[in-house]
């Protein structure tokens, strides 16, 4: 699967190149922003900046926002990762407590002894349905 994605990624990449490549008069033209507020006298004018590096930038800051995007997921999984392990480990406590005690009540000679005819009787019972008369 790796093989695959470093290929398409090359395919990618080399159509990138071959359309800045034919178009080059248009991504290395010059060209000045600019920033102007009519609500008041404010404006401002980015320097004089070849296309490409417009796209560039352009680029690497979607590639930083996707990348904190990603962080904050990563940080809120870790967090609720975090609280299951908590609620599962209580859970197991809890379970361990509850073994012991049906231990206990299973080795006590008088509890085990009408555990055994409770499962005696359940057999008669289910005899006696299973026999058709």
């Amino acid at each position: 699967m790796k093989k695959i994605k470093y290929f398409l990624w090359l395919i990618i990449l080399i159509a990138l190149g071959i359309l800045i490549y034919q178009n080059s008069d248009y991504f290395m033209a010059a060209t000045a922003l600019k920033f102007d507020l009519k609500i008041s006298s404010w404006n401002w004018t980015i320097p004089e900046l070849q296309n490409i590096s417009f796209f560039a930038i352009c680029f690497f800051l979607g590639f930083i926002l996707a990348g904190i995007k990603w962080m904050m997921l990563n940080f809120k999984f870790k967090n609720e990762f975090k609280t299951k392990d908590a609620t599962i480990s209580s859970l197991k406590e809890q379970l361990n407590t509850f073994k012991a005690k049906l231990e206990v009540f299973q080795h006590d000679p008088y509890i085990k002894k009408d555990l055994e005819e409770k499962a005696q009787n359940s057999e008669k019972e289910s005899d006696k349905i299973d026999t058709p008369d």
